[in-house]
């Protein structure tokens, strides 16, 4: 005579293979009879179910992770709904783990992610994605160098860069440029990449303020070329920005001989 397997055994055992609550496992046990392959099934397709109830939901936090493979990195923002998720270990993981692929170039879109996106957001009952990533691949001498910046080192990130540099890039200067970016927030390397437009806009906007202040129309064009040089190009080019570390060294002045800044990006969570 055989014994019925213990349905509080079963909960548990249902519970830790498939990370679904406890209330949950003992409805999908009940429900297929104490079959445990059948209360899979169950959950499997209550799962499917609450998923496709729960991606509409706006998915405001999140965090940045990075990892370099070879001459390859790749920058990754997964996003949930809430920071206790974005706190959650396997959350964290997550996105280390999508970063890895994406950096390997096993994943190659956003869409790629969902099936190892799936199973977490399952467990964690909350909706998540991935909102975008970049990739840098280096081609000839040169590296890329990536930065996640944590103010707590038991959670995930809010902000990082990706950067690739050309020539003969060290980790310790890749460090320096990529905490600039970060805290910086640079849109562009260096001038000539600002598009016209962008510029002609900033000139007309303090154009306007300087002669609401009543400057001789003479002499605003020389002020605002001041301005543009000054204000304008070192807050948004790179090179230009003066250090973080004492505010008066251009960044450009802590570039090598032959290391060349190629790309870079910022990602800072929600934006």
């Amino acid at each position: 005579m055989t014994t019925a397997p213990d349905l509080s055994k079963l909960v548990v055992e249902l519970r830790a293979k498939t990370g679904a609550g406890m209330m949950d496992c003992k409805k999908a046990l009940t429900e297929s009879n104490g079959d445990f392959e059948g209360a899979l099934t169950i959950l499997r397709k209550k799962g499917l179910s609450d998923a496709a109830k729960k991606s509409g939901r706006i998915t405001k936090e999140g965090v940045v992770a990075f990892s370099i493979q070879g001459n390859a990195g790749a920058v990754v923002e997964l996003n949930c709904e809430t920071d206790f998720v974005a706190r959650n270990a396997e959350f964290v993981k997550l996105a280390q783990t999508l970063a890895d692929k994406y950096a390997k170039g096993d994943l190659k879109t956003v869409d790629d992610a969902k099936d190892l996106v799936q199973p977490v957001f399952q467990k964690l009952s909350e909706n998540m994605g991935v909102r975008r990533f970049d990739r840098f691949v280096v081609e000839g001498k040169g590296g890329v160098f990536g930065y996640a910046h944590k103010t707590d080192p038991t959670v995930g990130a809010k902000q990082g860069a990706l950067l690739e540099l050309s020539g003969d890039a060290d980790q310790e200067l890749a460090k320096e440029l990529l905490l600039q970016i970060v805290a910086a927030k640079p849109k562009y390397i260096k001038r000539d990449e600002v598009p016209a437009d962008e510029i002609a806009k900033e000139k007309e906007i303090y154009s306007d303020i300087l002669r609401k202040e009543g400057k001789p129309e003479a002499s605003i064009p020389k002020i605002v070329e001041g301005k543009i040089n000054k204000l304008f190009y070192q807050q948004l080019c790179l090179l230009e920005q003066m250090s973080v570390r004492d505010g008066k060294t251009p960044i450009a002045n802590s570039l090598k001989p032959g290391v060349t800044v190629k790309r870079f990006v910022r990602y800072q969570l929600g934006e």
